[in-house]
């Protein structure tokens, strides 16, 4: 009776149990709403990290109401090319062109024997001087020397057998005499007349084939001797030894067929008294150099000494890539300071108009492409020792051959940045190569 009774009244409970369920419109608001917040977030904060790049770019940051600098470490670099600025005095201030290169010598060979061997003697060492037909260095050739000494046995053979059938000339032709005597005066047989006769002739014949021998065993010698010549290698022309190839016990080949082993030859040799610098010159500026026109002569191993040169060749080729001309200017007054490979600037004058000796006057020179200008004048960039750069007012006067003259603001030898990409006082750059 009891649990009839509790029966309704547990219906009537359990049906007004619910569970409360959010809003569908309330639950997509909330989520719009976190979205939108973290994608303004985001966009800050991009912003924000764009302004700590730019800022540590340039190599300052605010603190306050002032700016401090970042540091160094934490500075990057802008990449720039850099040129010196020259001074220059006498003649070569007026050049109507300049060119780099580097000294060469007109005449410069890498001496090989004509023949596979091995080294037996080196007779030169770097920087020795040498004459035509010294010999420098000589190949083992013990097996030529035999060789030789057979062959010149041969032919001494050969020339007594020679003498030897001279005699057995002689007595045939005497026998011959006596037997025509004989057989004129019917003292003899015809036969032993005929006999006679042909002993002389075949003795005569035997000494052609002697003589033959002789040739073809002077020939061997010769041949033998040649061969034996090939072993010993010998200066082609008057000059210093520049570089020694070779050690004794190592083996060559002749014709540069020993390169990929860096012994194609014994020693290289050039003629240091007769210089040149192999330059290139801009195609704009070839019309003003011509064969046989002075120019003075730069070397960065000699500073303060200017020599004389020449045009000696004006190479009719381009240079399609670089867009220039290759130039030959001997040196005119060469000396035991100047090398092969050695970087040299060259000075193409003017006609020669002026006076040989050089002035006192200096006058400073810069790369055009490093002359900026704004509102306040011309300028450049100067990098210091840590590459960092400040900028530099200038007063220029003429420009030419991609180099301006610069009448104030310059003393020469300072580091500017050619064509700077947005420079900044301070800033730091990356010299590029």
């Amino acid at each position: 009776m009891a649990t009839s009774t509790a029966g309704p009244e547990l219906s009537d409970a359990l049906s007004k149990l619910r569970i409360k369920r959010a809003e569908p419109q309330l639950r997509r608001s909330w989520l719009g709403s976190l979205l939108k917040w973290a994608f303004v977030t985001t966009v800050v904060l991009v912003i924000a990290a764009a302004g700590v790049v730019l800022v540590y770019r340039n190599g300052w940051v605010s603190a306050g109401e002032n700016w401090t600098q970042v540091p160094e470490i934490m500075q990057s670099r802008i990449e720039g090319r850099m040129a010196t600025v020259t001074t220059e005095s006498g003649r070569s201030a007026d050049a109507t062109v300049v060119a780099t290169g580097y000294l060469e010598s007109r005449r410069q060979a890498k001496i090989g024997a004509r023949t596979p061997g091995r080294m037996a003697i080196i007779n030169v060492e770097e920087g020795s001087r040498v004459q035509k037909g010294e010999v420098l260095a000589v190949l083992e050739h013990a097996d030529l020397d035999a060789s030789l000494a057979a062959v010149e046995a041969s032919l001494e053979r050969s020339k007594a057998a020679l003498e030897e059938q001279e005699i057995v000339i002689l007595q045939c032709q005497r026998e011959f005499e006596r037997a025509e005597r004989l057989w004129k005066s019917k003292l003899v047989a015809e036969s032993n007349y005929d006999d006679a006769k042909y002993k002389s002739l075949a003795a005569v014949a035997r000494r052609t084939s002697l003589v033959a021998d002789i040739a073809l065993a002077d020939a061997r010698q010769r041949e033998a001797q040649q061969m034996k010549e090939n072993m010993f290698i010998r200066a082609p022309f008057d000059g210093t030894v520049i570089s020694k190839d070779a050690e004794v016990g190592e083996s060559i080949l002749p014709g540069g067929m020993g390169e990929a082993s860096g012994r194609g030859s014994a020693v290289t040799v050039a003629d240091l008294d007769h210089l040149e610098v192999d330059c290139d010159v801009k195609e704009d500026y070839i019309g003003r150099v011509v064969p046989g026109q002075s120019a003075e002569i730069a070397v960065d191993a000699v500073p303060n000494v200017r020599f004389q040169g020449r045009v000696r060749k004006v190479i009719p080729k381009g240079n399609r890539a670089r867009a220039t001309i290759k130039v030959k200017v001997a040196v005119v007054n060469s000396d035991e300071r100047l090398f092969p490979d050695m970087s040299a600037t060259v000075y193409f004058l003017p006609a020669e108009t002026f006076p040989e000796a050089e002035t006192a006057s200096r006058r400073v020179f810069c790369d055009s492409e490093a002359i900026g200008a704004d509102d306040a004048g011309r300028f450049v960039w100067i990098a210091d020792d840590g590459d960092r750069v400040r900028r530099q007012d200038v007063t220029t006067g003429p420009a030419r051959d991609g180099r301006t003259e610069i009448t104030g603001g310059l003393a020469g030898g300072e580091r500017v940045v050619v064509a700077p990409p947005g420079v900044r006082p301070g800033q730091r750059m990356k010299i590029a190569r």
